[in-house]
């Protein structure tokens, strides 16, 4: 079995390392803090803070992902699921349903996944002043047991026409809520900022902040190490460090990419920095369909400045010395592209540099 695990939250023997963040967040947790946790996609957010919760037998933990709500009505909807969900199998499971009688609750299971699915009446739009009700949900669920609200990709509630109000009404709720540990978890940090540091922000100044970055060579190649022995295989340090440099240091990408070259090599093998190509194709061939749908959204132009990102790199993008060996003579033509490849959510800004937001399909770029 492949041990390597990404694109999931894990935890225990799958997590490695941030002994002292783990430290870090469970005694905020403890102390009923509001935390703020920052860090890029895929660098291990969630399961950092799944494991801090993990390690404290006493906690329960509410998860709500908000990635991608357009709406205050999503926004309730994907806190009510998640606790409906988390209560399917306690006693005030039939309480919670008759409380949400109104919105004429369902839940079913799914056949393919085998996970539980929930839904509500969609006649019904769920507007601001139904945000109350539901953190009166959340507050009764804090009384049973000490509880930790985590809600991702927080940062995306700008994305609601009335995000100020939405701000202002959960600030307000979650302000009374003085036994709960409320963490926001973000992975766009100058949206996030504009949430907890901007003074005209409901939230301003509401939050401790931490960040999760890259974890340190040498222990994520010991913990890599570790992995590949399961299987009878042996890994130096140069494939290791390839690794980290193709993946940009981003360790969910680095576990995808020593998943792939375990499953193109054996047991008892000595593997060499000549897999490369064979596990990159195949990660190529598992997403190229993903590949190819976000080229045909771009126009010709958009394209050509996301392939010159891919060779020259992402620094100072609007610069003559970027430009020119593009064939670009006009900053607003890069600025407009740059700005729809960030819509896309192809690239991301990070510290005045431009990323891909998947390192692979920047090498599958260059590779075709």
């Amino acid at each position: 079995m492949n041990p390597f695990k990404y694109g999931m939250v894990v935890s225990g023997k799958d997590f490695c390392g941030r002994k002292a963040l783990l430290k870090q967040i469970g005694n905020h947790i403890i102390s009923s803090q509001r935390v703020v946790v920052l860090g890029e996609r895929r660098v291990g957010k969630t399961s950092t803070v799944y494991e801090a919760v993990n390690q404290r037998k006493t906690l329960r933990l509410l998860y709500v992902d908000l990635l991608g709500i357009k709406s205050v009505d999503g926004m309730c909807r994907r806190i009510l699921k998640a606790i409906i969900v988390q209560e399917q199998k306690t006693d005030w499971f039939e309480k919670i349903f008759k409380t949400l009688a109104h919105l004429r609750p369902s839940i079913s299971v799914d056949p393919i996944t085998s996970l539980p699915t929930v839904s509500f009446d969609r006649s019904i739009e769920l507007e601001a002043d139904s945000i109350p009700e539901v953190f009166n949900l959340i507050g009764s669920l804090g009384k049973k047991q000490k509880l930790v609200v985590v809600f991702d990709e927080f940062q995306d509630i700008l994305n609601l026409a009335n995000a100020h109000e939405a701000l202002a009404l959960l600030r307000g709720e979650i302000q009374f809520q003085g036994e709960i540990s409320f963490i926001f978890v973000g992975s766009i940090r100058h949206k996030m900022e504009e949430i907890f540091t901007k003074h005209d922000s409901p939230f301003f100044k509401s939050a401790i902040t931490l960040t999760v970055d890259s974890l340190p060579h040498k222990e994520f190649s010991k913990f890599l190490k570790s992995k590949f022995s399961q299987g009878d295989r042996e890994v130096d340090d140069e494939v290791l460090s390839k690794a980290f440099q193709i993946a940009e240091n981003i360790p969910g990408d680095i576990q995808q990419l020593c998943g792939a070259i375990w499953e193109i090599t054996a047991e008892k093998e000595m593997i060499s920095v000549d897999k490369f190509k064979s596990a990159m194709q195949l990660i190529f061939s598992r997403e190229q369909k993903s590949y190819e749908n976000y080229i045909n959204l771009l126009t010709n132009i958009q394209l050509k400045v996301l392939t010159a990102v891919a060779k020259e790199g992402g620094k100072q993008v609007f610069s003559v010395a970027f430009m020119k060996p593009s064939g670009f003579t006009n900053p607003s033509t890069v600025r407009r592209a740059v700005n729809r490849l960030l819509q896309l959510n192809i690239l991301f800004e990070s510290s005045g540099k431009y990323r891909f937001v998947n390192p692979f399909f920047r090498a599958w770029i260059l590779y075709r």
